[in-house]
């Protein structure tokens, strides 16, 4: 029966979870402890980490954006975050890139954040610019699981760079010297712009601190340094090259910088000026530093660099690099390495000269700084006349460097792992215990010094966080360190960390680390509870405890541990749950029939190795008590002991203590525990508490249990007192004795040095003898020895330095431990270092550093004392003070700076510190002498051809032996240079008893100096300790050269103003005047003086148009230079003194009238009339007209026209010579008439009243463009449609776009009603006078109000999901307002009723418009019912849709369905279309495209919930304007399948048309939508015919292809035309456009030539696009080429022996008026030479006199007529009759031989003023065909057909730049009165003017009253504009009036490659001639050039007032031909 009820409590007990186990088998069940070795840690995720650190600034333009990356891993993967700071207060903000916030800087679609973390920066336009966004700074934040991490700050700068230009300034710089080179551009870019080279004469490249020839030098703020300038220097040129960093742009200087050389002579006696330096470089590690020295002076000075360190008693300056006046660097790396016992002096305590340190000039370059380079630097710099110096700082620069190195820790077992697996898992993860302390050590390095932070998690860490954490530092050689300390670490120290280090520079770097707790102290979960059994009961104790490493258990009974083998009752055991490393553990202790003896306090104990947690309860068992036996127990005296009574049975009644038969407690020490009847004693003391204690329990049956133990009490050891120090001498010896009074045994007792235990030698051993049985040991000098067991004593026999420190002896025993210290001192005398004495003997070099050393030590630290000797053997040496080259160090070092000589000898260094004896040391200096050069004088002048010797003598001192080199501008002078007159010699002087080294003179002598031996001589010696030199500038002194490049600056009718440049060489001897000499053509020659610093001068007082000869000459000391080069200078003639005569108007129209006048007076002319300007005044604008004049004209007219019409004008008339204009003449006051509105009506608005009806306002044109009075208004209106229509008919009622209309009224308001709803309309007004409609205003869109929406159509329904719908529906087609949103209706009929009635809102815009899917229905049995309805923002809801019905599939399987709604579509041909396919179901889920059942793509595969945005309703791109007509094969466009299942068709075809099908299919079923596309067309060509013609104009008809039947099918629609182009052109010319109604079938087109073939084309326009261009048709105007009717030819010739006259009357024009005579003559003999032009008639006069004829000479004669529809020409052979007198004879016979004629006076006189006339003759005609020009003629308006050619005119400041392949001798018929000619010219504008530059016909007679001629001339004006009145008159008229020969040759000598420019008179409306070469057009018989002189403008200045015309197929450029007309002249005068 037992055995059965143990079997039962053994099944309980396992299925209760226990764990039973036997001793046998206890190591399946049991887990051992495991050490801190065997602990393996995983880290089941790693904090984030930065891969690549973040730059920290950047800048970008705003057209090009820029990307910032956060490269982070992490596991598991991160979250990225950005955040800005706006300056306020360093907070940190998150960015907020949703475009519709404002918030966080990220408005506007002005940034955006990826997926992967990247904060883009989008292009944007520059006023969109934001501060917060552009200008802040950003850091980027990455966290997860684990923590978080802050970037690196970035400085973010969106820069908007204005356009700039690089410039280079030039330098000024003599000879020797070094010239400085800038690279200039604006401050504001200055921030942007680095130069990163320069460019010398474009070929070769200096980088920074390159020197290609030892000379150039780049210095890092990009300044370029050109050192020991020379001659020849002067010709280089230097541009820059920049980086504009924003946006990587290369920039080259547009200027090229070239130094200035200031002449030898120039240069005087000064003290250094420094010219360039920099008081602060910053420099990177490894980088090259160049300190600039830049200086002028004179003579040239020497340079000297130190450096500056700081010692005890001030700053000391080590010399570095020195040179002397020619640039000779003394110390160098050679002679350092060539001599290195010169090491050890030459280097002082800092460093001295090194193969680093490099002298170019007086810039000092360090290769490769380093640390030890910073500092401060000095530029010494000093000639005979002072001394300046320059202080640098270098600023050494090294990148920033943040490393996390292993840290320590209390804990053992502490790791550094890694976390998971691969090769980005690189994070370091630094695990610790808890309740341990753990080190983060973070190393830091770079320059400047940076500040160092912690941050936790993001956060800055705050320290001192419970007293915890606290921060330290230290510095190394190479990195700094901080150490961030964490005591007791706990669960909230886990994340990341990470050092953040900046410096005030702006870099800053970080390194992260990840803290993780690896091991935690148990913790109880589960335990047990206080029991009372029976016995014979089982019973089960369990605790359950986590902790990392997992927990270890034990088990204790009223403190007595229990093992497993205590009974065989007893069933320990322990197991670990969960995974593996949760460390959880679950203990057991099972007890089976239980007794009395088991009842008592059970505890159990988990323990770790960082921690133990223990519970304890009690276990009654009912019976008589049990106490349990006890053993001994050990106290402690003074301490509190508790002593448990082991009590078992229940219940007990009682529990009490007796001590030796006594009951406790006796005292107030002793107390008795109320519950468990312990017993407490407190404090123990030994005397009376030590003794046998008995401890007895009491049941309730009276029965009791007793139990003894004995109590032992020890006392803690004390130590005698010591004292507290001891001071001893080294030798001496040390006894030190530990004796413990007080403390029981066993004792143990230890001395320790410094912390280092001194362990006590064994017995016997030596150092001392036994005593009292303790042993004695000795370990090297000092020993211990153990006397007994309480005493020790410590023994050194002689003590040195090294036995200083702490002495501590440490008692120990069971009671506990003390200990005393006693610090030793020991004093020692002094001793060198190293034991090594100083060195004997050190040499050095004069003015270098040295450092004499005496490093001694001792205790107290020696005091030294330094004395000095001259003689080794002196009887006293003389104490050393600090001085000015004397300083002593803090390690007593003496430093000499600089070395003389009088500091070599004898050095003495004594050391003392009054403990035994002194120490001395004798060092011996030996001071070596560099050379030191110097000359006698610096400046030496001689005169060239001095047959005196010259001789420059030279002084050199230093150690032998000593080289000498002469040097001439640094080439060094051999045996072969100029032997005969350059010698050298050298001679040894004899020593001086007070200078070191040798002194030697060195003498050069020059004879018979020549210039070629002016230059710098520099005197060079060098020797092993240095190199020095002197120079002296030889200059050869002789007259000056010329005065340079002599030329006339300005010149006038009376004054003559010259400038010039100096001579290249004054002589060596100051300018002192120049001479200007000048001779008039009768011979007088006169001078002008002008002093020296003066390069201009005037002659005065000359005469108008006279030629004058001049030349210069240059003076100095020494006599006058030979003359300048000669100049011939024409005076200028002056401006006319009397007014134009006889002016009046007539022939008045509305925009023009005729002028006409006489030229002034003969005697006021002043000189040739050139033109004259024709004023039109309308009392608000002057215009102004040029009109060329003609010589021997005794009239002229002038037609103005382009006049404003109804207006007031003042016009008058003034003479124009080379020099200037005349006085005005009286002026006519002229009305013009009435004309059609010039300008549209103002302030054109609208108001909408309705949505149907719109307001129109206006007011009238202003009053000076009505141009008469107004007699109503027109009103246009059309609607603007878009290029897609819905449509809701059949196509024939439907179209792109409806008709305009049209409103007449005389109100300034009108209404428009019967308009459509929330439609835009254009609305345009004109105003009308009698004379026609007037200019409409600019179009003006209006929209109609908002109406009540339509409701949508076409709505329909599909099942989304299991409980989801979507539904979706069609906008209507037509909009009457704006749509906000829809509302969706539904509601369920469940069993007939209505329930569960919603709405939802559903977006109009987005991708998601026009569909909204519902969830969470109920799919039971019900019906849904939908309905849709439109909200617009004004007029609010709109009527409902019809209702749609759905039932869900019982099966809950989604049939594939279309959400897409097909329709009936129009698209434009040419537009970009895409078709929705919004498809839903269960996948696999395909789709595909389908036109007229034709598939188009493969199936392809969706996921509806992976597809990105979608459209609902097709998106179209209307085509580009104007889109030319394309062919089927062009137009077609690529069609795709997109991934979101639309469908793309780019650039719709003819055949792109048609039904458009999308199939969507799955498992369950399939689904499709169908568009059914119409293109729309432009309208076909019209078909164009000729209809009639006349001299001007030709009218054309045409007839439409526009075949209903054809216009409408199934795939294509054409438009309807909206209006149709005209385009006409002469043919082989540009085309002219006129826009025609759509309603017109004809027009006449006017403004024709006569005579002109013209071609035409028609163009449908349509709101689609235009048609292609109809047939050409060609026509041709009324009108043939002149023809000349055959009579005799006598009866057209007048014979003089000089001349030959023509009559022109027989010439016929055939209905085209003759424009112009040409006629051309040559020797009858000479037939293979040119024609020679004798003139070009225009306007053609009745007669032409040919003059200049030679008397009895055969001549070939050409006329030409020229009229706009071709030329005709008649030739003719005359002869001149002979001369009637003596000789006429001789002369017909046509001898060579004039001599006899020219004999008799009575011949000769006559003869030459004859010839005389006929030159000036000749000259006029010449110089009027010079000035003369052709154009674009227009016939006026009111002309008839013989009426006058127009005239062009051009702006003011230069000539009409006309190709002249476009000029042709022509004309143009008689036009209708528009405002614009046929030759393409702009509308006439302006208020009450003439308009500027303004075409104006003219015509001139020379008939006087007989107007019978039928001929008319042309004439070149050129109009201009001047405000105000005519006071404002210009007061150069040179400007427009044609300049004088002098200016024209002053022009080409100025402009060689020039040449001038020459107009042709050619036909308007014709380009026969285009393509032509000059030579063509020369010859070409219908066609003659004249030149034209032009003004003074280049073709720059001309683009600014012209363009290429409209109707020219080829753009007017500029044309630049030879001066024809001059040869001509040439060749007229040779013959002549």
């Amino acid at each position: 029966m037992v055995s059965l009820v143990r079997l039962a409590a053994l099944l309980i007990l396992l299925l209760t979870g226990g764990l039973l186990a036997d001793n046998n088998n206890n190591n399946n069940n049991l887990i051992a402890p495991l050490s801190a070795n065997q602990h393996v840690v995983r880290v089941a995720a790693a904090g984030p980490r930065f891969q690549n650190e973040l730059p920290s600034e950047v800048t970008f333009t705003p057209d090009r954006g820029f990307t910032l990356d956060c490269p982070v891993w992490a596991n598991p993967p991160p979250q990225i975050n950005w955040l800005t700071s706006k300056g306020n207060g360093g907070m940190w903000t998150a960015v907020v890139t949703d475009s519709s916030s404002s918030g966080g800087g990220g408005g506007n679609n002005l940034m955006t954040t990826s997926a992967n973390g990247s904060l883009t920066f989008h292009e944007f336009r520059p006023e969109h610019f934001r501060p917060d966004v552009h200008a802040a700074t950003y850091r980027c934040s990455a966290f997860n699981s684990v923590g978080r991490i802050l970037s690196t700050p970035v400085r973010i700068r969106a820069v908007m760079l204005p356009p700039f230009e690089v410039t280079v300034e030039n330098p000024r710089v003599g000879r020797g010297g070094t010239a400085v080179f800038r690279c200039s551009f604006p401050d504001s870019v200055r921030d942007y712009v680095t130069v990163t080279s320069w460019i010398q004469d474009n070929r070769y490249d200096i980088f920074l601190t390159s020197s290609q020839d030892g000379r150039h030098v780049m210095l890092a703020n990009g300044e370029l340094h050109v050192v020991g300038v020379r001659q020849g220097d002067e010709n280089h040129l230097y541009h820059c090259r920049v980086l504009v960093q924003p946006n990587g742009q290369t920039m080259t200087s547009l200027s090229a910088g070239r130094m200035i050389l200031i002449p030898d002579s120039a240069m005087t006696k000064m003290a250094p000026v420094m010219v360039d330096s920099v008081g602060r470089v910053r420099v990177w590690r490894g980088q090259d530093a160049v300190l600039p020295c830049v200086f002028h002076g004179y003579p040239p000075p020497k340079i000297k660099w130190y450096r500056s360190q700081t010692v005890q008693y001030g700053n000391l300056l080590l010399p570095l690099v020195t040179s002397g006046a020619g640039g000779v660097q003394r110390m160098s790396t050679e002679s350092l390495n060539t001599h290195p016992h010169l090491l050890n002096s030459a280097v002082g305590a800092a460093g001295g000269p090194s193969g680093r340190h490099r002298l170019i000039g007086g810039t000092l370059i360090i290769a490769s700084v380093v640390p030890e380079d910073g500092g401060r630097y000095v530029c010494s710099v000093n000639n005979s006349m002072g001394l300046v110096e320059s202080r640098t700082e270098l600023v050494f620069r090294d990148k920033l460097h943040v490393r996390i190195i292993e840290f320590a820790s209390a804990a053992q077992g502490q790791q550094q792992i890694h976390s998971h697996t691969g090769p980005t898992a690189d994070q370091h993860v630094q695990v610790v215990d808890a309740e341990t302390s753990v080190t983060i050590t973070c190393l830091y390095s770079g320059s400047p010094r940076p500040s160092v932070s912690w941050l936790k998690d993001g956060q800055r860490y705050l320290l001192g966080n419970s007293g915890r954490v606290y921060v330290s530092s230290a510095s190394g050689p190479e990195d700094n360190m901080i150490q961030l300390s964490i005591t007791s670490v706990q669960r909230e120290d886990e994340g990341m960390y990470q050092c953040l280090a900046s410096n005030d520079e702006g870099d800053s770097a970080q390194a992260t680390v990840q803290l993780a707790i690896g091991a935690f102290p148990p913790h109880l979960k589960e335990t047990f509870t206080r029991q009372i059994l029976h016995p014979g009961s089982s019973v089960s104790l369990k605790c359950l405890a986590s902790g990392i490493p997992p927990p270890h258990f034990t088990w204790t009974l009223d403190g007595s541990p229990l093992l497993p083998s205590v009974s065989e009752r007893y069933f320990l055991g322990q197991q670990q749950q969960g995974q593996e490393d949760a460390g959880q553990v679950v203990a057991h202790l099972n007890i089976s029939h239980v007794r009395v003896e088991d009842g008592g306090n059970y505890k159990c104990v988990a323990e770790n190795r960082v921690g133990r947690v223990e519970h304890s309860a009690s276990l009654h068992i009912y019976g008589s008590p049990y106490v349990r036996a006890m053993s001994t127990v050990v106290g402690v005296g003074g301490k509190r002991l508790e002593l448990p009574c082991p009590v078992a049975g229940y219940p007990i009644e009682g529990i009490t203590w007796e001590k030796d038969g006594r009951r406790l407690p006796l005292n107030g020490r002793q107390r008795l525990h109320p519950f468990n009847g312990s017993l407490t004693i407190d404090p123990l003391d030994k005397s009376s508490d030590a003794g046998l204690y008995s401890c007895e329990a009491r049941g309730q049956n009276g029965l009791t249990a007793r139990q003894s133990l004995q109590l032992n009490i020890l006392d803690a050891p004390h130590i005698m007192a010591m004292a507290d120090s001891a001071v001893l001498n080294a030798g001496e010896r040390l006894a030190l004795q530990c004796a413990v009074v007080k403390g029981g045994l066993p004792l143990t007792v230890s001395w320790s040095f410094n912390g280092q235990i001194i362990a006590p030698l064994a017995s016997g051993g030596s150092g001392g003898s036994n005593s009292g049985g303790g042993t004695s040991t000795s370990s090297s000098s000092s020993s211990v020895r153990l006397v007994n067991e309480f005493t020790a004593t410590l023994t050194i026999e002689s003590l040195t330095g090294h036995h200083a420190g702490w002495y501590v002896c440490r008692a120990a025993n069971q009671g506990g431990r003390a200990e005393s210290a006693v610090h030793v001192i020991v004093q020692v005398p002094p001793f060198w270092v190293n034991q090594q004495p100083p060195a004997e003997i050190l040499q050095t070099v004069s003015g270098h550093s040295v450092e004499l050393k005496c490093h001694v030590h001792g205790v107290p630290p020696p005091q030294v004392v330094w004395s000095f000797a001259k003689d080794k053997m002196a009887d006293k040496y003389s104490p050393i003070y600090t001085s000015s080259n004397r300083t002593l160090l803090a390690n007593q070092s003496l430093v000499i700076s600089p070395v003389d000589v009088a500091d070599a000898g004898f050095y003495q260094c004594e050391a003392s510190n009054g403990v035994g004896n002194n120490i001395n040391a004798l060092m011996a200096l030996q001071v070596h002498a560099p050379p030191e050069v110097h000359l006698n004088q610096d400046y030496m002048a001689v005169r060239r051809g001095s047959l005196a010797g010259t001789v420059l003598k030279c002084s050199i001192r230093g150690d032998p032996p000593l080289n000498v080199q002469w040097r001439k501008d640094s080439i060094p002078l051999d045996a072969t240079w100029s032997q005969s007159r350059i010698v050298t010699r050298a001679q040894p002087q004899p020593p001086s008893p007070t200078a070191a080294g040798q002194l030697l003179t060195s003498e050069l002598s020059v004879t018979n100096a020549a210039a070629a031996d002016e230059g710098l001589y520099e005197c060079a010696a060098s020797n092993v300790y240095g190199e020095d030199g002197d120079a002296v500038f030889l200059q050869v002194q002789d007259v000056p050269q010329p005065p340079l490049d002599v030329r006339v600056a300005n010149a006038a009718g009376r004054r003559i103003q010259l400038e010039w440049k100096p001579p290249a060489a004054d002589g060596g001897n100051p300018i002192q005047e120049f001479v200007i000499f000048y001779q008039s053509p009768n011979g007088d020659i006169r001078q002008e003086r002008t002093s020296a610093n003066q390069l201009t001068g005037s002659i005065v007082n000359l005469q108008p148009a006279t030629v004058y000869q001049v030349y210069m000459t240059a003076s100095n000391s020494l006599g006058q230079s030979q003359p300048s080069l000669g100049l011939t200078v024409t005076t200028d003639e002056e401006a006319p003194e009397g007014p134009p005569l006889q002016l009046g108007a007539t022939s008045v129209t509305s925009n023009g009238f005729t002028l006409s006048w006489a030229p002034p007076a003969a005697q006021l002319q002043n000189g040739l009339i050139q033109s004259y300007l024709v004023t039109i005044d309308s009392g608000r604008m002057l215009n102004r007209t040029v009109l060329p004049s003609s010589s021997g004209t005794s009239s002229y007219e002038y037609t103005v026209a382009g006049l404003r019409p109804n207006t007031n004008y003042m016009a008058y008339v003034q003479a124009v010579n080379n020099q200037g204009t005349g006085p005005a003449s009286p002026s006519v006051s002229v009305k013009t008439g009435e004309s059609v509105p010039e300008e549209a009506p103002l302030n054109v608005a609208c108001v909408s009243l309705s949505s149907q009806s719109l307001q129109i306002t206006w007011q009238p044109p202003r009053p000076e463009f009505r141009n008469g009075l107004l007699r109503g208004y027109r009103i246009f209106y059309e609607p603007l449609n878009e290029f897609l229509l819905f449509l809701s008919g059949t196509p024939e009622q439907t179209d792109l776009g409806q008709a305009g209309s049209s409103q007449t009224t005389t109100e300034l308001t009108v209404f428009l009603s019967g308009l459509s709803k929330f439609s835009n309309y254009s609305i345009q007004v004109l105003a009308f006078t009698g004379s026609g409609d007037g200019v409409k205003s600019a179009p003006l869109t209006c929209t109609t109000e908002e109406d009540i929406p339509e409701m949508p159509t076409r709505l329909k329904i599909v099942q989304s999901g299991a409980d989801s719908l979507t539904v979706s529906w069609l906008p209507h087609p037509r909009p009457t307002g704006r749509i906000t949103h829809f509302t969706v209706y539904s509601k369920e009929i469940e069993r007939g009723q209505d329930v569960n009635p919603q709405k939802w809102t559903a977006p109009a815009n987005g991708p998601s418009s026009g569909r909204l899917e519902i969830r969470n229905l109920r799919p039971r049995r019900a019906i849904f019912y939908f309905q849709v309805a439109a909200v617009s923002s004004q007029a609010g809801e709109g009527p409902r849709s019809s209702t749609v019905s759905f039932t869900f599939n019982p099966t809950n399987k989604i049939v594939s369905s279309v959400v897409s709604i097909g329709s009936d579509y129009l698209a434009a041909r040419g537009s970009r279309l895409i078709l929705p396919c919004t498809a839903l179901g269960d996948t696999p889920l395909q789709i595909s495209w389908f036109q007229d059942g034709r598939q188009l793509s493969d199936w392809l595969n969706l996921n509806p919930l992976k597809l990105g945005e979608q459209i609902q309703q097709p998106w179209i791109q209307p085509p580009p304007p104007h889109q030319p007509p394309e062919s089927d094969e062009t137009a077609a466009g690529l069609i795709q399948v997109l991934t979101n299942g639309s469908l793309s068709v780019g650039r719709l075809s003819d055949t792109a048309g048609g039904n458009y099908t999308c199939q969507a299919r799955n498992r369950h079923g399939q689904d499709q939508v169908d568009y059914l596309l119409t293109v729309v067309t432009p309208p076909p060509a019209p078909q164009l015919r000729f209809a009639a013609s006349n001299w001007s104009s030709i009218t054309l008809q045409w007839s439409s292809n526009n075949n209903p039947a054809d216009k409408i099918n199934n795939r294509t629609r054409v438009s309807t035309p909206k209006n149709f182009i005209v385009k006409y052109r002469p043919r082989d010319s540009g085309w002219t456009e006129k826009i025609l109604p759509a309603v017109w079938r004809s027009v006449p087109i006017g403004d024709l030539n006569c005579g002109t073939e013209y071609e035409f084309l028609l163009i449908s326009s349509s709101r689609v696009g235009n048609s292609s261009s109809s047939n050409l048709v060609a026509a041709k105007t009324k009108g043939s080429p002149p023809e000349y009717l055959p009579v005799d030819d006598e009866s057209d010739l007048i014979l003089t022996p000089t001349s030959c006259t023509v009559d022109l009357i027989h010439w016929q024009d055939r209905g085209c008026p003759i424009q112009q005579f040409v006629f051309r003559f040559r020797l009858a003999t000479d037939s293979v030479s040119e024609w020679i032009i004798a003139g070009a008639e225009s306007p053609p006069q009745q007669t032409f006199l040919l003059g200049g004829l030679i008397p009895a000479r055969d001549y070939a004669v050409r006329v030409t007529a020229i009229n706009a529809a071709g030329s005709a020409q008649r030739d003719y052979t005359i002869r001149t009759p002979p001369l009637m007198d003596s000789h006429s004879r001789s002369v017909a016979s046509g001898s060579d031989s004039l001599g006899p004629l020219f004999s008799d006076p009575r011949v000769a006189v006559p003869m030459a003023v004859s010839s005389l006339a006929i030159l000036l003759t000749v000259v006029t005609l010449l110089l009027r065909y010079r000035y003369r020009s052709g154009g674009d003629y227009i016939r006026p308006d009111s002309r008839p057909p013989t009426g006058n050619m127009n005239v062009r005119t051009y702006a003011d400041g230069g000539e009409t730049p006309e190709d002249s392949n476009n000029s042709t001798l022509s004309g143009c018929q008689k036009r209708p009165p528009l405002p614009m000619d046929s030759c393409g010219l702009s509308d006439y504008g302006g208020a009450d003017q003439v308009s500027p530059y303004a075409v104006f016909p003219s015509l001139m007679s020379s008939g006087g009253k007989n107007s019978s001629s039928q001929f008319s001339s042309s004439r070149r004006m050129k109009t201009f504009v001047v405000d105000g009145s005519k006071d404002s008159l210009p007061v150069e008229m040179s400007n427009y009036a044609p300049p004088p020969p002098s200016m024209i040759r002053r022009m080409q000598q100025q402009q060689p490659e020039e040449e001038p420019t020459y107009d042709y008179i050619a036909p308007c409306a014709t380009s026969a001639a285009a393509g032509r070469s000059n030579k063509q057009l020369t010859s070409n018989p219908q066609s003659v050039f004249v030149p034209i002189i032009p003004a003074r403008s280049t073709w720059n200045q001309q683009q600014q007032h012209y363009g290429p015309t409209r109707h020219g197929g080829h753009s007017s450029s500029p044309h630049y031909h030879g001066d024809w007309n001059n040869q001509e002249t040439l060749a007229l005068s040779q013959r002549l």
